[in-house]
């Protein structure tokens, strides 16, 4: 069985990087004279100074997550086991290892993807990641509400977790209302360059993101990145308690 050292120094590396990667974007994208607000992750991608940190940090926090989804699954599945429990927690086990896994591909592949030289490949990208995280983010909370019935320490996990979860749902729902705001409801369905065009303009000149519905929508953009690291987060303790019983056994 893998050691909860081992996975508390994964997640924790993982949430160094990714805080790090967003600091060192937003910082270069401010020194380098661009309107500190707000610009939305991605954007940071489009400009000289913070595209480097853009794209190594995201391919390590796509790495990261990987290996996050992997050991996790490793761990729940033995603690599963040993526990009996039946069919449900065996496939939000399986499920969640798998969008996790998804998620961290899609990171890597879309640091590689500035919008501006390929906008649908990136929206694309875009939705497959908060998509496939926020279903993540979910079923880890369902299953740590199943974890819980069995053992009360997981309720330790469930409830923060829980919270987190619903305050990611939240950003990642104003966020989207945000980008309606701008482009309209009627072509919202199908996002494309021509809808965005002052926009570009605005970005490729960076001193003044002057459009308000997406100023809001990069700010609940990054609240929704952070509430999703502090799901992860969650996963140290999980870890510790599921080795803790391992340990009692």
């Amino acid at each position: 069985m893998l050691s909860n050292q081992s996975i508390r120094i994964t997640i924790k590396a993982s949430i160094i990087i990714q805080l790090a990667t967003l600091a060192a974007c937003y910082a270069t994208w401010v020194l380098d004279g661009c309107d500190p607000y707000m610009p939305f992750i991605s954007d940071t991608d489009t400009n000289p100074a913070s595209s480097p940190f853009f794209t190594l940090g995201f391919t390590l926090t796509g790495l990261s997550l990987c290996i996050i989804a992997w050991q996790m699954y490793k761990v729940r599945s033995e603690w599963i086991e040993s526990n009996s429990l039946g069919t449900k927690p065996r496939m939000l086990n399986t499920f969640s290892a798998n969008l996790g896994t998804i998620s961290g591909l899609f990171i890597i592949w879309i640091a590689y993807t500035p919008w501006d030289e390929n906008l649908s490949l990136h929206l694309l990208q875009a939705r497959v990641i908060f998509a496939s995280s926020i279903a993540w983010a979910i079923l880890s909370t369902m299953l740590a509400s199943v974890m819980q019935v069995n053992d009360i320490r997981f309720e330790q996990v469930f409830k923060p977790r829980r919270d987190r979860t619903v305050f990611t749902v939240v950003c990642c729902t104003l966020m989207a209302l945000n980008v309606v705001r701008y482009v309209g409801l009627g072509d919202s369905a199908s996002l494309e360059l021509s809808h965005f065009v002052s926009y570009v303009d605005t970005v490729e000149i960076c001193t003044d993101l002057s459009i308000s519905e997406m100023s809001l929508a990069a700010l609940f953009e990054w609240g929704m990145v952070l509430g999703l690291i502090s799901v992860v987060h969650t996963g140290i303790l999980e870890a510790d308690l599921i080795s803790s019983d391992e340990s009692e056994e």
